[in-house]
């Protein structure tokens, strides 16, 4: 059970150990109050645009990411893009020498060390397939920082033409707000500097491209950048985006399991502003790239059972906000990656793949209102509409304390209850974590397990959530 820590964890701040007590709690479900409609492709994966230099990765042919990305979501979205992205140039024709099948790219852990990454048509079809494949989207990013018009202009229309439905829009440029004038001693770039290049581009693409949505723009944290953007380019644009890290850079000491666990400023700064300034304009709001900690994450936080019940907690907050969509960024073999391995090694889940999982079950669903009674434990609640009458339920405890949460009758009462669990051996487990007592190994298995049943009583119940997991209830 996650209540209980093992021996890798001896060391843990006080406040990330297991205690013995259990808190009693309470819940109340308000069916009647909708906050938001979890779109059905809010889930994301976000990726270096640089992979796509070796053509074989994002292809149909690599069957094994092909089958973690439809377990993921039937209807995902991939975005392409991150830091490697400034490095990308386009290229009509094949290289004479194909590249290395095995080949991976990033994430970038913050050197952004001059590199080339050739994108080519094989590339591009190849990532047709894998979405026809996967019946996933695709988020394009194009090089603005260190590419130019032309470039850009060729490779957006191959990409048009090649992906049409499956291309759900373009973005120019990756974290503006970071760029910086290399023959200029890494001078910054302004706002002004970057939104009038940026119109440049956008013009380019609406004259000969019309039918290319565009969207941004895109920034790492300044979120005056995203006011003024969004003030200055109103109807540019068909959706808001940007970043978000709750942490960083890995080397900060102060980077912990226990401030992952308790988001606060970064998070309104960064998540709550940029949905408020997206709603100001009108258009909704995609948080493009993210994930627990920047420059590819930190070991033994990224890479544990904690970034589950984060990354679980961190989508379906968004999405109560009204967030359409969340993108968490990763590849090869990056800590924070939900997905790592290789074509030549194959593939497998880290912890954070699971809570993405438990998060997915609320696409296409509408988000209700909940009353929590915590007592000051560290834990969250989202409640959903299903099928027919029926509630899901995730409650997810943050807290060194077991729970047992009470849960009142909703306006519309209940009958019956199952109940399943997200969980690992601690807090800092790097495997071991199950999903309704499972490792999840195929969509099918996951759906078959329903859970355990629940006691009702005079449509009540009572439920158990250990130290450090999560429940998922459904509710009939």
């Amino acid at each position: 059970m996650a209540a209980a820590l093992g021996a890798s964890a001896l060391n843990a701040p006080n406040r990330l150990l297991a205690q013995t007590a259990v808190l009693q709690i309470s819940l109340a479900i308000d069916p009647g109050t909708r906050l938001a409609k979890v779109p059905a492709d809010f889930m994301g994966l976000s990726y270096e645009s640089g992979q796509l230099a070796y053509p074989d990765f994002f292809s149909p042919q690599n069957t094994a990411l092909v089958q973690m990305f439809r377990m993921l979501s039937p209807e995902g979205v991939l975005r392409l893009g991150g830091n490697l992205s400034e490095f990308t140039v386009w290229s009509e024709t094949e290289p004479s020498i194909p590249p290395e099948a095995g080949g991976l790219v990033g994430p970038d852990p913050g050197h952004r060390e001059p590199r080339t990454f050739s994108i080519t048509p094989r590339s591009i079809r190849n990532l047709k397939d894998f979405l026809a494949a996967t019946g996933w989207r695709c988020i394009y990013g194009l090089n603005l920082g260190g590419g130019t018009l032309e470039q850009a202009l060729a490779e957006g229309s191959f990409v048009a033409k090649t992906l049409g439905s499956q291309l759900m829009f373009v973005q120019f440029g990756n974290e503006p707000d970071l760029f910086r004038h290399h023959d200029q001693e890494n001078k910054p770039w302004t706002f002004d500097e970057y939104l009038a290049k940026w119109n440049s581009f956008r013009a380019a693409f609406h004259e000969k491209l019309p039918e290319v949505a565009v969207a941004g723009p895109d920034t790492a944290f300044n979120q005056m950048w995203v006011k003024r953007f969004l003030h200055d380019v109103p109807n540019k644009v068909v959706m808001a985006t940007s970043h978000y890290y709750p942490e960083g850079p890995p080397a900060d000491p102060n980077m912990t399991i226990d401030l992952l666990l308790h988001p606060g400023a970064r998070f309104d700064s960064s998540c709550r502003e940029a949905i408020e300034s997206a709603k100001t304009a009108s258009l909704p709001f995609r948080m493009t790239e993210g994930n627990s900690c920047y420059n590819a994450g930190k070991q033994g936080v990224s890479d544990t059972f904690a970034s589950a019940l984060w990354a679980a907690d961190y989508c379906l907050q968004m999405a109560s906000l009204g967030c359409v969509g969340v993108n968490l960024h990763g590849g090869a073999n990056g800590y924070y990656s939900p997905i790592v391995g290789s074509i030549e090694s194959g593939f497998t889940t880290r912890p954070e793949y699971y809570g993405l999982m438990l998060a997915q079950q609320f696409a296409g669903r509408s988000l209700h209102g909940t009353t929590l009674d915590a007592h000051g434990a560290n834990v969250t609640a989202y409640a959903a509409a299903a099928e027919g009458a029926t509630i899901i339920l995730a409650v997810l405890n943050k807290d060194s304390r077991d729970l047992e949460m009470m849960i009142a009758e909703p306006r519309a009462g209940f009958k019956r209850a199952t109940v399943g669990s997200l969980e690992a051996s601690a807090i800092d487990a790097k495997g071991g974590v199950t999903l309704n007592g499972h490792a999840v190994t195929s969509a099918e298995q996951f759906q078959a397990v329903l859970g355990e049943r629940l006691n009702l009583n005079s449509g009540k119940l009572s439920v158990r959530v250990p130290a450090y997991s999560a429940a998922l209830l459904r509710l009939v």
